[in-house]
């Protein structure tokens, strides 16, 4: 066993394998060789392997810890992060304070997308060791994924601090200063990282991701030429060559460089990429077939990340049912009377389904001196879920609240909102942008019942075809896009809830439509900054060029809203009136009530 241990530990995998056979042909049930027969065969890529021996292993030594880990370690490989984290629980319930084990089982939580609890392991392996560089950058990395970027910043500095050369730390810190808005610190970071690892691939995929979020075509390119020479082997980069090629406008040679990339490529996310991509391609190129399929298989490669398979869109449908069922006239004439309790002036809110021309609109208004807008923030959520913790929950509680209660829900609102607002531009017309806020409208108005609401209005066709067609970051909502079918019934409801809300609530609201807005620009625009209590501004014209200056934008709009009004999106969906047709008994109709012609 000694020397099959010495084998081991230089690498020599063949003769500690041999080695750990022989001892078990003298003692079949001798607990660690059967153990490290299973971590040979982990490292050698056969978890199935691994943990049939790992498990004979423990069901003879039950308090074998280290037998535990392993095993975690491989049913992580396998995908089956339940289990990995059940096994890490057992072994950090024999020996607490291994600060390794609640690193690996922070690792796996965070995979499941229990953030709070990933957070809270990487926490107690830093309560065991301080000094433990890899627990600092993973608790950033969960800090970062639950938007708290402040205290991420500061996880990756102090793992830093520990470890200077730690590239990857380095690489995530520019995550979350880019998330800040920081780029030229996110920028730096990267070269940073770079200068430990110059072949560090994700250092130079992040580079490339600042370069075209902020259109710095240049730096894009000689980074992406980078990447090729220093990472040949990784098909991302061939995306990010795809893209500038895009750019240029070259789309049958991007188009070739993307059907000649991705083979052997077990990445779900990246396989989602490359096909939208791809997808879009062929639809600038006029062929629609292929771009459909191209959107269909981008799509059936999302919903096999994790993201997506936490994801329960069911659910989603199922609250917008709940608030239609719950909104009716005779339950809003019943609310208590509330009291004015603060003297912040009330938002504006930028609402529409998705890809209905929102961040069109935002970029727009955002380039006017009185108006400030901010983007994609959910701060309606955090009232809702405080909401949800107050007597009645909700909605059922909005019918009953107090003033005290509503002080505490603005109160909470205002202070995320400050966040992202400078002190100066609170006294501006403040827009809080996010699309799906229209289900939200009813909470909205009972929390701000002073607020207005700018609607933006698509072709329900265009709009969820667009939806289909567009690589979201996936949640409870979006998830239902990867489906057509899904997405016109997401319409159906959200448009539904958004009619009724206008019915037996008092909103103040302006409509503006898309496709007016792309080819009457002035005349769109005009009534809507009236409505807004703000004069014309001549910088809204040159809205493109601000957007360029302006950094990185949040949401998949951002290459179309950096560039001048066009067209060719308007009417779209009349291409792919085929591959529509399943949708179109619930869109047409919508399209008639909205006056558009079909």
């Amino acid at each position: 066993m000694d020397q099959a241990l010495q084998h081991h530990a230089a690498g020599r995998l063949p003769e500690a394998e041999r080695l750990y056979q022989r001892v078990l042909q003298a003692d079949p049930r001798q607990p660690s060789a059967l153990h490290y027969l299973g971590v040979i065969a982990h490292q050698e890529g056969k978890n199935n392997i691994a943990v049939d021996r790992i498990t004979k292993a423990i069901a003879i030594a039950p308090d074998y810890t280290e037998a535990y880990i392993n095993l975690g370690n491989a049913l992580q490989e396998l995908g089956k992060l339940d289990e990995a984290a059940a096994s890490y629980a057992k072994a950090l319930a024999i020996e607490p304070e291994f600060a390794e084990v609640h690193t690996n089982l922070g690792n796996v939580l965070q995979e499941l997308g229990k953030l709070d609890e990933a957070a809270a392991s990487y926490a107690k392996a830093l309560a065991i060791k301080p000094d433990y560089a890899e627990a600092h950058n993973n608790l950033g990395v969960a800090l970062k994924d639950l938007g708290k970027l402040d205290e991420a910043v500061a996880s990756y500095h102090q793992a830093l601090a520990i470890a200077p050369d730690y590239a990857e730390a380095q690489s995530n810190l520019g995550v979350a200063l880019k998330e800040q808005g920081k780029l030229d610190e996110a920028v730096a970071c990267y070269h940073k990282a770079l200068a430990i690892a110059p072949d560090y691939a994700d250092a130079l995929y992040n580079l490339c991701e600042v370069f075209e979020r902020t259109n710095d075509n240049e730096a894009l390119r000689e980074t992406v030429n980078r990447a090729r020479r220093e990472c040949p082997d990784d098909p991302r980069f061939a995306l990010r060559e795809a893209q500038l090629l895009n750019r240029d406008g070259d789309f049958t040679a991007a188009r070739a460089v993307l059907e000649a990339t991705g083979e052997g490529v077990a990445d779900a996310g990246f396989l989602s990429m490359r096909t939208h991509l791809l997808g879009k391609l062929c639809d600038r190129l006029g062929d629609s077939r292929a771009a459909y399929n191209y959107f269909r298989e981008g799509n059936r490669r999302s919903s096999e990340t994790p993201e997506a398979k936490r994801a329960d869109g069911r659910a989603y449908m199922a609250r917008i049912d709940a608030l239609a069922q719950r909104f009716t006239s005779d339950w809003v004439t019943g609310w208590r009377s509330l009291d004015n309790i603060d003297d912040r002036s009330d938002p504006v809110f930028l609402v529409g389904f998705p890809r209905s021309g929102t961040t069109l609109l935002d970029t727009i208004l955002r380039s006017h001196r009185a108006i400030s807008v901010v983007e994609e923030i959910d701060a309606i959520r955090d009232v809702r879920v405080a909401l949800e913790r107050l007597p009645g929950g909700y909605p059922d509680g909005l019918a009953t609240l107090d003033s005290a209660h509503l002080a505490e829900l603005r109160k909470l609102y205002f202070a995320e909102l400050d966040k992202h607002l400078a002190p100066r531009d609170r006294s501006a017309v403040v827009i809080d942008k996010l699309p799906l806020n229209t289900v939200e409208a009813g909470l909205i108005h009972r929390i701000f019942p002073q607020a207005r609401f700018l609607f933006v209005q698509r072709h329900p066709c265009d709009c969820v075809l667009s939806c289909f067609m567009q690589s979201f970051k996936i949640n409870e909502a979006m998830v239902n896009f990867l489906d057509l079918e899904d997405a016109a019934r997401l319409y159906d409801k959200v448009m539904t809830l958004w009619r009724q809300y206008r019915t037996v609530l008092p909103l103040e609201v302006h409509t503006l439509r898309y496709e007016s807005l792309i080819v009457g620009f002035e005349e769109t625009l005009t009534p809507l900054l009236d409505f807004l209590g703000v004069g014309w501004d001549d910088g809204v014209r040159n809205y493109a060029a601000a957007a360029n200056r302006r950094g990185i934008i949040k949401t998949p709009s951002y290459n179309q809203v950096t560039q001048p009004l066009y067209t060719r999106a308007r009417g779209r969906w009349e291409q792919y009136r085929e591959q529509m047709r399943p949708a179109l008994p619930l869109l047409l109709p919508w399209a008639k009530r909205l006056g558009y012609d079909e």
